[in-house]
C-alpha cells in the first residue's frame, strides 16, 4: 500500500501555474492508494469545486473526503483525503485558536486490503503558541482513539514546526512511531521537516521517504512524503 502526505499549496507550483490535474496525474503515475492533502482550495470563482475535485482525483481515486477549514459560498479551503478504498466513516475535529487561521484534524476510516485503517490528516498553525495547543489536542485525540480501538493508524500532514531540536512531538512519539525522513520544505532548497508521518505499524512493515522527482520539484513548495506499507 502506498500513502502520501502532500501540501499542494492550492495547486499552485513554484512555476506559478495552478493545476490540480497534473498533481492528480502524478499521484496516479506513482500508484498512490491514499493521499493526505493539505491546502486544497476550491474557492476561486473562475473554477468549479466539482471540477477541482475531478481534476485532483484524475480518474485514479474513487473517493475524496473533504475537511474544510474555511467554507465560503463558492467553495472551501482545507484538508482532503483521496482514496482508492471505500470510506467507512469520516469526521473533522476543529482545533482552531483565537484570531488565527482556522485549523482542523481530519479522520477517515477506510476499508483497505489489510482491513480497516484510520487515516488522520492535519495542518497546524504558523504561530508556536497556536501549534502547542493544537499538538496537545492531537495528542489527546490519539490517546482516546488508541484506548477504544485497535484499528491501525496512519497520521500525516504539514505540522509547520520550524525548530530543528523541537520537543513538540514528545506526546505523539509516546503513542505512535514516526517514520523519519529528510526535509521537505521549500522544494527549491529543502531545510525544514514541516511534513511528517507516524504509524502504529511495526517498523519492519513500513518504509518512508521524501518523494523527490522532477514533477514534485515544481508542483508545490512542499515535497510529498511517501509511506509504503507491506503486510
Amino acid at each position: 500500500m502506498r500513502i502520501v502526505t502532500y501540501n499542494i499549496h492550492s495547486g499552485v507550483g513554484v512555476d506559478k501555474v495552478q493545476n490540480y490535474h497534473r498533481i492528480g496525474l502524478f499521484l496516479a503515475s506513482q500508484d498512490i492508494d491514499i493521499a493526505l492533502i493539505q491546502e486544497m482550495d476550491t474557492r476561486p470563482t473562475e473554477r468549479k469545486t466539482e471540477q477541482d475535485i475531478e481534476d485532483l482525483c484524475a480518474g485514479h481515486f474513487t473517493d475524496l473526503a473533504e475537511s474544510a477549514a474555511l467554507q465560503e459560498s463558492n467553495g472551501w479551503y482545507g484538508n482532503a483525503i483521496l482514496s482508492r478504498f471505500p470510506v467507512l466513516s469520516k469526521k473533522t475535529l476543529d482545533v482552531s485558536q483565537k484570531d488565527v487561521q482556522p485549523r482542523n484534524i481530519q479522520e477517515v476510516v477506510l476499508d483497505t486490503d489489510i482491513g480497516p485503517l484510520r487515516i488522520i490528516n492535519t495542518h497546524k498553525g504558523l504561530k508556536k503558541s497556536e501549534r502547542r495547543k493544537q499538538f496537545a489536542l492531537l495528542d489527546e485525540y490519539l490517546r482516546e482513539k488508541l484506548q477504544v480501538s485497535t484499528t491501525p493508524i496512519i497520521l500525516g500532514g504539514d505540522f509547520n514546526e520550524w525548530q530543528f531540536f523541537t520537543q513538540a512531538f514528545k506526546g505523539i512519539n509516546e503513542v505512535l512511531t514516526e517514520q523519519t525522513v529528510s526535509a521537505t520544505f521549500p522544494t527549491t532548497f529543502p531545510l525544514f521537516r514541516l511534513d511528517r508521518m507516524w504509524t502504529t505499524f511495526a517498523s519492519m512493515y513500513v518504509k518512508a521517504r521524501v518523494l523527490k522527482t522532477p514533477e514534485t520539484r515544481f508542483y508545490s513548495d512542499h515535497y510529498p512524503i511517501l509511506l509504503e506499507v507491506d503486510i
